[in-house]
């Protein structure tokens, strides 16, 4: 059983639908959603989505209340922060801003799966208790330090390991 997580899609119309291939090519049971999903036009695409979706509020998201207006049947919104259980597991969903709550939540170790964006950056790390899963973004991030573009990208994950797929 797979799950899809998305992040940060900042209206980036063909890679939500790429994403959205990929998740139903690889038959996920539900995906999530981390919040900067912006203009309330994108959200036509999940109708495409052959599962349903939960997702969060992230810093960057226009008109809420036309997102929860004309949001599709099969998407559902809760805040900034929420906390799900699925397949046993206790999931945690947070934006990532501040950065320093994502690391507090990592090192509580009280969820089996903490899901983040904002940074634009993916990562994938576990600290014995806690896999803490960043999917990145789908317009990806230049990063001045690293002089480096990551590139645009999602995690599918199978509650046995997690494989960031490039866009």
């Amino acid at each position: 059983m797979k799950i899809g997580i998305i992040s940060d899609t900042h209206d980036q119309v063909e890679k939500i639908k790429k994403a959205i291939k990929i998740f139903n090519k690889e038959k996920v049971v539900l995906v999530y959603h981390l919040g900067d999903w912006c203009s309330p036009f994108t959200l036509e695409l999940y109708r495409g989505l052959r599962c349903s979706v939960k997702g969060i509020f992230g810093n960057n998201d226009a008109d809420i209340y036309k997102m929860f207006r004309y949001k599709p049947d099969n998407v559902e919104f809760f805040d900034k922060f929420y906390v799900d259980e699925f397949d046993g597991k206790k999931i945690c969903l947070f934006h990532g801003d501040p950065k320093e709550i994502v690391e507090r939540l990592f090192d509580s170790k009280q969820y089996d799966l903490l899901l983040s964006g904002h940074d634009h950056i993916s990562k994938i790390r576990d600290n014995g208790k806690t896999l803490h899963i960043d999917p990145g973004s789908m317009m990806g991030r230049f990063s001045g330090a690293a002089k480096s573009w990551t590139e645009p990208s999602i995690v599918l994950y199978d509650f046995k390991k997690a494989r960031l797929i490039k866009l």
